[in-house]
């Protein structure tokens, strides 16, 4: 969102890679087209219809496993589940 300073607007380009900012950014209910658009074009299936849903945890299923929470997890119409985490290799 652009910040005003002094009557003046200063736009941030913010970096979809950035883990906080990709979730935001697809996990809004006002963005799910693009969250739509992102998978459509990713797994290249065609979807019309999705559900959101946020705050997953990986549970862990033995001692030495590492629990975790995905970025976002998806219901697709078809009732796909989909975990979308985003990694970037540094």
């Amino acid at each position: 969102m652009p910040k005003k300073v002094k009557n003046t607007i200063v736009k941030r380009k913010l970096n979809l890679k950035n883990d906080i900012i990709f979730k935001a950014f697809f996990s809004r209910e006002g963005n799910k087209k693009f969250l739509i658009d992102f998978l459509n074009a990713i797994l290249k299936i065609e979807i019309s219809n999705i559900t959101i849903k946020e705050e997953v945890n990986l549970e862990k299923l033995r001692e030495i496993e590492k629990g975790g929470r995905l970025d976002i997890q998806a219901i697709l119409n078809d009732g796909i589940i989909v975990n979308i985490e985003m990694q970037v290799e540094l």
